[in-house]
């Protein structure tokens, strides 16, 4: 076990200790790595480890450092989805969804494409500046992202309409739906 600094809040037990560190994590880390930073042996990691892929929380992926564990990609998204329905009202959902439209609308407009892939395409396009490419690539990235985001909001919106529809409290609320800051 490490002597890291700071200390781990003393109310955090080795469990609460492995699954924030491997669960804020964007890169897969290896149990050595993960028993390291949350201060534990190497055996407690990979008891607390495995009870969290049994869970669903993370995943077990093969790399150059042996089995490594991410953040389940599933989980993440639904728990984002609760979030967004949690903590915005249908029309904040709806004005986002709005916003997003809007500017793939203006893309679309600007780069004269019909779609992601057409944008995609147009990267290759040889009468185009090495700073034309470069631009044209973040957006590229932005659009995925809003493509992402707009999928949750979607889903927000139906899960807000059916606990309405069924008569459910449309407020959710569940301390293990909480989420963590990410980090490398």
């Amino acid at each position: 076990m490490s002597t890291k600094n700071p200390a781990w809040p003393d109310e955090m037990d080795a469990a609460e200790r492995v699954q924030h560190v491997a669960v804020t994590r964007t890169t897969p880390r290896n149990a050595g790595w993960i028993a390291e930073e949350a201060d534990v042996s190497r055996d407690t990691a990979v008891k607390y480890l495995t009870r969290l892929v049994e869970q669903g929380e993370l995943t077990e992926v093969e790399t150059e450092d042996g089995t490594c564990y991410k953040p389940d990609g599933v989980t993440q998204f639904l728990r984002e989805v609760r979030e967004l329905a949690e903590t915005h009202s249908m029309d904040e959902l709806t004005t986002e969804l709005q916003a997003i439209g809007d500017e793939i609308d203006t893309w679309k407009s600007t780069y004269q494409v019909e779609s992601l892939d057409d944008l995609r395409r147009s990267v290759g396009d040889d009468e185009l500046s090495g700073d034309d490419r470069r631009e044209r690539l973040e957006v590229v990235e932005e659009w995925e992202y809003n493509i992402e985001i707009r999928e949750a909001l979607q889903l927000a919106i139906s899960l807000k309409s059916s606990l309405t529809t069924l008569g459910g409290d449309t407020s959710i609320h569940n301390s293990a739906a909480g989420t963590q800051s990410q980090e490398g």
